[in-house]
């Protein structure tokens, strides 16, 4: 599913530096910022997914829930139920149905303050479940068969 890889894409940017270029967590684990859309969507978008366009992709994001947040060209992508060192809260997460429904383009511009939010979960140490470091084998397998 959508969330999974995209959580697993983020684990991963940490551990290679073309990913770690192009996207990350924030800080506090609530959130992630595209740093360089063509890098993304050339380099790590392939790797996980089948979108071609930042676009595309950014409406995958819509449908699962995610809200931008920030303003002009900033790609800064938010979800209660998207945490870092949570992974179990994606089973929250539901995607939106295409036909008759629309995702509010309003709320996307909104301004979040992380600050008024309630302080987040601890990050665990660094030991994945093992499901999510399964993926993240499979991950790098692909990767690596990709560049050689």
């Amino acid at each position: 599913e959508f969330p999974i890889k995209l959580y697993a894409m983020l684990e991963l940017a940490d551990t290679i530096p073309e990913f770690a270029q192009a996207v990350t967590w924030l800080p506090h684990g609530r959130a992630f910022r595209i740093l360089d859309k063509d890098t993304f969507m050339k380099e790590v978008v392939p790797v996980f997914f089948k979108q071609t366009k930042i676009r595309s992709f950014n409406r995958q994001l819509h449908l699962w829930g995610f809200r931008r947040i920030g303003r002009g060209n900033e790609q800064v992508w938010f979800h209660d139920n998207f945490l870092r060192g949570v992974p179990e809260s994606m089973d929250c997460l539901v995607r939106t149905k295409i036909k008759g429904n629309t995702v509010d383009s309003n709320d996307d511009r909104r301004i979040l303050n992380f600050d008024d939010l309630p302080p987040p979960l601890p990050l665990p140490d660094k030991q994945p479940s093992a499901v999510l470091n399964e993926m993240e084998n499979a991950i790098l397998k692909i990767h690596s068969s990709s560049i050689a």
